[in-house]
């Protein structure tokens, strides 16, 4: 080997010293290099819930797990969506359970009473009621239970003059014997 001559540069002795900067990101390169990948957990443990427990529920996609059932054969299916279709009709009412639906309806009574007390209604509350009574005027008809003859007809004789009788001005002072005591 051949032999190499002293410079009087003297080269490197040690490592340099980074500085503060370069040193800071080395370790963050490092850092995110190390934490590649998923983050630790099972994969039931997905949706980032925090420790808080069962009090955070996370809102689930309303298609998975739907309980629809599912026909495994073509002529099931078809028999299936018949017999949807027969339980979607709602059956026709009698004129006598239909006016006591209504007479029961709970809006009915609320709006009622709120007329009663003199409120103003909505447009569509007006609009509502309206055809209710409406119809429930169409129900007294039909099943005759609406009396429009007791109110067309004129007092009879006795009530003409009990009403005679009680809008007289009737003073008894005036019938009783006065003495005169001068």
């Amino acid at each position: 080997m051949t032999r190499m001559k002293k410079t009087r540069t003297p080269g490197q002795l040690g490592a340099r010293k980074e500085s503060r900067e370069n040193a800071e990101q080395s370790r963050e390169r490092k850092r995110k290099a190390k934490r590649k990948g998923l983050a630790p957990g099972s994969r039931h443990n997905q949706g980032g819930e925090s420790g808080g427990g069962g009090a955070a529920r996370v809102q689930k996609d309303p298609r998975l797990g739907s309980k629809k059932p599912v026909a495994l054969i073509k002529d099931e299916a078809k028999a299936a969506a018949v017999a949807k279709v027969g339980v979607a009709r709602p059956k026709a009412l009698t004129p006598e359970q239909e006016l006591e639906q209504l007479e029961n309806n709970e809006r009915l009574n609320a709006l009622l009473d709120r007329v009663d007390a003199g409120e103003k209604l909505g447009k569509d509350d007006a609009a509502w009621l309206d055809q209710t009574l409406a119809r429930h005027q169409q129900l007294l008809e039909q099943l005759g239970l609406l009396d429009d003859e007791d109110e067309d007809e004129e007092p009879e004789e006795g009530d003409d003059l009990w009403i005679r009788f009680m809008d007289a001005d009737l003073d008894p002072a005036q019938y009783q014997d006065k003495e005169d005591k001068s």
